[in-house]
């Protein structure tokens, strides 16, 4: 078995708060390097329709990009945001954000990602959506 020799910055704060908000741009459309934050073998869990599981079979930074690009397409103009700061557990190396998506009629919806990184990169977001946003 070989091991990388390269280092990995550990979990901080700044690193978790870097990775949401490199996989918010992600969801905004840009689709360069997902490679960077994202491991070999993302994988991504949707749970506000668990009937739809046709999502569990995304594998990898190309797979998820596919399915947002496709997401966009079918839902042009919507910009997703980041509500406050996330939270960083880096013992768990996990890390927890609330966020928002606002439609081009004006209407938001909003969700909460919890995000598993290792090495670095998102490994798993488990990611609920709310019907509507809870603003503060």
């Amino acid at each position: 078995m070989s091991h990388s020799t390269a280092a990995v910055a550990p979990l901080t704060p700044e690193t978790g708060t870097a990775l949401v908000a490199r996989w918010t741009t992600l969801w905004n459309g840009d689709y360069s390097t997902p490679e960077a934050f994202l491991a070999p073998d993302f994988r991504i869990r949707f749970g506000s329709n668990p009937e739809d599981s046709g999502t569990d079979g995304i594998r990898g930074p190309a797979a998820i990009v596919e399915m947002i690009a496709g997401h966009r397409t079918t839902h042009p103009g919507r910009r997703y945001a980041v509500d406050g700061t996330p939270t960083v557990d880096p013992l768990l190396g996990r890390v927890a954000a609330c966020w928002h998506v606002t439609r081009p009629d004006g209407t938001q919806k909003s969700g909460i990602d919890l995000f598993e990184v290792v090495d670095g990169r998102i490994a798993t977001v488990w990611s609920v959506t709310g019907v509507r946003r809870f603003a503060a």
